[in-house]
């Protein structure tokens, strides 16, 4: 049987193996630019991370959405209050201690948030660190409760134009870009369940085998041609590798790895704030004692 059991009566044990592979590659991500910006850039890191780029976050907003109908369907007091003024809390809350731990031990830092006290102010408009997720999220809540009484169709189409802007909108601030692109991913895991659990169930090797050379062809297209000039190729793209994702962590059959994943994928929130600063700290305290590898090993390793 694919993994597909319950952890608990509420949760889908595919689903926390998704969101627990999704943070490792968040984790993997921040570590390889973390090591590039000490000077051991490695190209085949580059190109992994971002030969999955069109999958880790939409991902990850997916199945956040996946269940996130059952708190939509309750009042906006609830909604303001459970989601929307708690991700912006906690957001406020982890800019301040980024920016003192960070103000402290510059030397752990990826982004460089630490430079100026105004970073803060400017944080509260245009994230510009990890933290845009949790800054996400509580827009998506207002956003997906705002949408909640139309059809499926209209919500999925108005997301679906902002994400086609959205990827056009190289002028914008990163952060805001994806934040305007994945929304409809997140929409999508709101309105789609039912489908996205009957595709679950449909899970097998030869499908995953199919789906992972049709992504892989396709992002080769995208990234090799004219067709990268599109939203819809790129929105095409990542649908492509959510339906991938979400066969492939439906299919994950070792024992270890289902426990390891899904246990990850009940913290993903802890993980997604604190990984930043211990990741970090960790680097920087081998690189700063020099207790270090070759240059080689550290390019191929170090992330």
């Amino acid at each position: 049987m694919a993994a597909q059991t319950t952890v608990s009566s509420s949760r889908v044990e595919w689903v926390d193996v998704a969101k627990g592979a999704c943070i490792l590659l968040v984790v993997l991500f921040h570590a390889t630019n973390f090591m590039i910006t000490r000077g051991y850039g490695s190209e085949s890191w580059v190109a992994f991370n971002a030969f999955l780029e069109p999958i880790r976050m939409p991902l990850f907003f997916l199945v956040a959405g996946l269940f996130a109908s059952k708190v939509l369907g309750t009042s906006w007091s609830n909604i303001w209050r459970r989601r929307v003024m708690l991700m912006l809390y906690l957001y406020g809350l982890w800019l301040l201690l980024r920016f003192g731990f960070f103000a402290l031990v510059p030397g752990a830092s990826l982004t460089g948030e630490e430079s100026s006290p105004f970073n803060l102010l400017t944080a509260l408009v245009v994230p510009h660190n990890g933290l845009w997720f949790v800054y996400a999220l509580a827009l998506y809540f207002a956003a997906a409760k705002l949408l909640a009484d139309r059809d499926p169709r209209i919500q999925i189409s108005v997301a679906f134009t902002v994400s086609l802007a959205a990827y056009s909108a190289d002028f914008m601030p990163w952060t805001w870009q994806n934040m305007g692109a994945y929304f409809l991913f997140f929409l999508i895991g709101v309105n789609g369940k039912e489908i996205l659990l009957t595709l679950a169930r449909w899970t097998s090797i030869p499908a995953i085998a199919l789906l992972a050379i049709s992504y892989s062809a396709g992002f080769y297209a995208v990234n090799n041609s004219e067709l990268g000039e599109f939203s819809l190729a790129r929105i095409m793209l990542t649908l492509l590798g959510l339906a991938l994702g979400v066969l492939a962590a439906a299919r994950l059959r070792w024992g270890v790895g289902v426990r390891v994943l899904s246990t990850l994928g009940t913290v993903t929130l802890p993980v997604y704030l604190m990984h930043e600063i211990a990741m970090g700290s960790f680097a920087y305290a081998l690189l700063s004692t020099g207790v270090l590898p070759a240059d080689s090993v550290m390019r191929a390793a170090g992330p």
